[in-house]
């Protein structure tokens, strides 16, 4: 299945804008494309890499509200994969951008049937029945979103996600509603969202997160028990620690936020971690700042402005505390199994460091 972080995150604000449907957070990115990270042990191109380049493609054409452009892109990933449950539920949206409600909806049905218990398909499959007429299945899908709910209690992963349905849906098929006057009320994803300095989208604070004015303070905080402490390191394959960074301002065409993993701490003058899009050991003033650039567009400038250990978030979520599961559904401490093992063994291996021969992504 295709990173759930990604994919909503980015799409949701793209199709609210034409089809006042999704309420996600927008613009945060944090999976690696390991084909292009490493140049050792590749993932396989033909498969995964191009399914997730043709994906990111179609959700840079929502974000842009390029709704034809994407519905293209997604039909080629279905050509590949007529069952995969993103790959419908992104055309649906895709579809419902371009106000093709009669289409979507078959779209929304199967991302429903290949996985019933994610409540944002059934959120805008229901919208889109209220849409074509049909309120006594619009109804159904709430009546499914309602046992989530029940099931959930308000503390599962997707309690924001079934909540926000469950206001949409109630508010859409109330007398006199529409799927553009529910979808134009606040929702509790995004009452939730406050502002914080070059970011209109994630409070840190929400998730537990460590804020911190002065770079100075980085390492320290970052080699906190329960972090990075110096040479000890989370289960092979998993960063110690992640970095929110933030954009310095408006100017720009990258994303609001975005997670830089840590992958171990030697010494101020080397931590392994993805800089500047490569895997190598950096001295900790690189982790200060971060610049992104895309062909074409202008170059985005961020500046890292909280981190949240490994060790420290799973106590987090176990315990019923703010954790980053109610960000996303998908582990982000998780997202780096395809991690090759030459590198693997360069970073957590007894024989020393490695040149894990790291290319630049394109």
């Amino acid at each position: 299945m295709l990173g759930r972080t990604l994919s909503l995150l980015a799409i949701a604000a793209a199709a609210h804008s034409v089809a006042s449907v999704a309420n996600a957070q927008v613009g945060l990115s944090t999976k690696p494309d390991y084909d292009l990270i490493y140049k050792a042990d590749r993932v396989d191109e033909n498969t995964e890499a191009t399914f997730s380049a043709l994906s990111q493609a179609g959700v840079e054409a929502m974000r842009n509200k390029n709704y034809q452009v994407a519905e293209g892109i997604f039909s080629d990933l279905l050509h590949r994969n007529p069952n995969n449950a993103d790959a419908n539920f992104l055309m649906g949206l895709a579809k419902i951008g371009l106000e093709k409600w009669a289409e979507a909806k078959g779209f929304l049905e199967t991302a429903v049937k290949q996985d019933p218990k994610r409540p944002e398909p059934r959120t805008r499959l229901g919208l889109t029945y209220i849409q074509l007429e049909d309120n006594d299945s619009a109804r159904k899908q709430r009546a499914e979103l309602a046992r989530m709910d029940l099931d959930c209690k308000g503390a599962c992963d997707d309690a924001v996600w079934i909540a926000d349905g469950l206001v949409l849906l109630d508010q859409a098929l109330s007398p006199g509603g529409s799927v553009a006057a529910a979808s134009s009320a606040p929702s509790p994803a995004a009452a939730s969202a406050s502002a914080i300095p070059g970011s209109k989208e994630l409070d840190p604070a929400n998730y537990s997160l460590v804020t911190f004015d002065d770079p100075r303070d980085l390492y320290k905080l970052l080699t906190e028990e329960g972090r990075c402490p110096p040479n000890k390191l989370a289960e092979p394959k998993q960063p110690c620690a992640l970095i929110l960074y933030t954009r310095v301002s408006d100017v720009g065409d990258g994303h609001q936020s975005n997670f830089k993993p840590v992958f171990k701490v030697v010494s101020k003058d080397k931590i392994w971690a993805i800089h500047d899009k490569k895997l190598q050991s950096v001295r900790i003033e690189n982790l200060y700042h971060d610049e992104e650039e895309i062909i074409g567009k202008k170059k985005s400038s961020y500046r890292s402005i909280a981190l949240i250990g490994n060790a420290e978030n799973k106590t987090n979520c176990e315990q019923a505390r703010p954790c980053l599961a109610s960000l996303v559904s998908e582990d982000m401490f998780r997202m780096y199994s395809n991690m090759p093992d030459s590198v693997v063994e360069v970073i957590w291996g007894p024989a020393g460091m490695k040149d894990p021969g790291t290319v630049r992504i394109r």
